[in-house]
């Protein structure tokens, strides 16, 4: 029997760059207005669920940073949803019609989105009534990693990993899937077949003759932080990804795994035209 995981990861929500949910009613009983960025977002993350549904998964996961936290490097300068409590609400609502197609898990982000100790993901997980498992970390519905064996064939997922960008984005990748096989060979973990990360906001597929090492995309549009470093060089891919896993073929030795990925295009930036004499 083959299976079929589809992951999304990085939703943001809650700041002016991530998804939000059309007509949300935040807990100050006003409908939150959406600007462009996050208009295009949603119709983005519409077909996104249409594709999901059409592609019919038998597992779902979430692989972190679902909301934008408190902001505090930034001052919550570039949050439209302050309240952390509806930040979680925006990301229920997005995430409700994905925790209808299949089992649902969840791996928690980093602090400074997710909150202390997954908190926040945690009370997402729980409310859509996520899958409870064990693993490295704490939580109940909801940990740091996700070692997930489909009849053997095993996934393991995380959010973080080092951030490298331009044209070292794939090292990284490369990297932990070197760790990862020296840490099953020496039996520290279980022996992965497929790594998968999240927090760059760009999608990296690397592959070892025993192991696929992916970097997901985001449903995130570029911050001010990314653009600091560099509006070119630091540009997100919007997205999801989904595997095909096969069990017996890697019975047969061969590989279990097949990857698929659904990007799409980022909206064309607006520019200023020249006028002879304005000021």
């Amino acid at each position: 029997m083959s299976y079929r995981v589809a992951l999304v990861s990085d939703l943001h929500c809650g700041s002016i760059f991530g998804l939000a949910p059309e007509s949300f009613r935040t807990s100050d009983d006003r409908i939150y207005q959406l600007n462009p960025g996050q208009r295009f977002l949603l119709e983005v993350w519409k077909h996104a669920i249409s594709a999901i549904k059409k592609i019919r998964p038998d597992a779902i996961i979430v692989n972190g940073d679902v909301i934008d936290g408190m902001q505090h490097a930034q001052r919550g300068t570039e949050l439209t949803l302050p309240l952390l409590f509806d930040q979680r609400g925006a990301a229920i609502e997005l995430l409700k019609p994905l925790a209808k197609l299949a089992p649902m898990y969840f791996v928690q982000g980093t602090e400074y989105h997710d909150c202390k100790a997954g908190a926040s993901v945690e009370s997402v997980a729980e409310d859509l009534h996520a899958v409870r498992y064990t693993g490295l970390g704490t939580g109940k519905f909801s940990k740091e990693v996700l070692d997930l064996d489909i009849d053997g064939v095993v996934l393991n997922v995380a959010h973080g990993i080092s951030v490298a960008v331009g044209f070292y984005r794939a090292t990284p990748l490369d990297r932990e899937g070197i760790w990862s096989a020296l840490a099953g060979k020496e039996g520290k973990s279980p022996r992965a077949d497929a790594v998968i990360r999240a927090h760059a906001h760009s999608f990296v597929h690397v592959e070892h003759p025993s192991k696929h090492i992916i970097q997901m995309p985001c449903f995130e549009l570029q911050t001010r932080y990314m653009r600091k470093n560099s509006v070119y060089r630091m540009m997100p891919d919007i997205g999801f990804i989904w595997l095909d896993v096969d069990p017996k073929e890697k019975t047969r030795g061969q590989d279990p795994i097949t990857v698929h990925k659904q990007l799409y295009p980022l909206p064309k930036v607006p520019v200023t035209k020249y006028s002879a004499g304005s000021k």
